[in-house]
């Protein structure tokens, strides 16, 4: 079974994750050690802090930088966890910032949204006038969502893919969420995963191997092989 990991900031000299070569390199290391050779470059774009043709040019010139040292046996797309601003909605063409070929957007909202009328709007303008599908990452920092599962499906029906960050099923993951969201994913509500790794110690991609047997020991292994088959299915769309 191929993995994949969804969702990193491993792109080094960029944001607030990895600092260096030798540190991305390190980050890519752990996750190859564990099986992972399908890696999502996802670094943070703050819609209201940076146009949008600044920001994908700065990223182009950041992978290019990185790309001589990108292990040879590592598949590799660039994408983008956009911060979602109303400011974001005045570009015609947001596609740069989807992951790589692909009509898929990592899109981040503030974690005290409500997912109340004017933000559903915003997934519907995503969908509808840019054509793109909507991946909402860390699902598991929206207590709205966690709270109400019906909005997580009522997204879902939409079209939105879900993604959770492995951290919520390490041993250090308090029991109570690990068990919350181990329920959502047992109801088909979660669809990926991703380290989120900015450095071994800020969401360490180290315990990957461990995030999977926890799922797959209390969830079954074929949602383990279907949520890496819809991690498959972008990854290989984004190519």
């Amino acid at each position: 079974m191929q993995l994949y990991d969804m969702h990193s900031h491993i792109l080094p000299e960029f944001d607030d994750g990895a600092k260096s070569v030798e540190e991305a390199l390190s980050l890519i290391s752990v996750l190859k050690k564990q099986g992972v050779k399908n890696i999502c470059l996802t670094p943070h774009f703050y819609t209201h802090e940076m146009s949008v043709e600044d920001f994908v040019k700065i990223r182009r010139e950041a992978f290019e930088k990185f790309k001589p040292y990108i292990p040879k046996d590592v598949n590799i797309v660039l994408g983008t966890e956009v911060y979602v601003t109303r400011y974001l909605f005045g570009n015609n063409d947001l596609s740069e910032l989807s992951y790589g070929n692909s009509r898929y957007i990592l899109t981040e909202f503030g974690y005290n949204s409500r997912f109340s009328e004017n933000t559903m709007n915003k997934f519907y303008s995503f969908i509808n006038e840019h054509n793109l599908i909507p991946v909402i990452p860390h699902v598991e920092r929206y207590q709205t969502l966690i709270d109400n599962p019906s909005i997580i499906s009522e997204l879902k029906d939409m079209g939105v893919v879900i993604q959770t960050n492995i951290s919520n099923y390490a041993k250090k993951a308090p029991m109570f969420k690990r068990r919350k969201m181990l329920k959502l994913i047992s109801k088909g509500l979660i669809d990926i995963i991703g380290s989120d790794a900015h450095s071994l110690r800020h969401n360490t991609p180290e315990v990957y191997s461990e995030a999977i047997n926890c799922i797959s020991s209390k969830c079954g292994e074929q949602v383990v092989e279907q949520m890496m088959n819809n991690a498959k299915e972008i990854f290989e769309n984004a190519l």
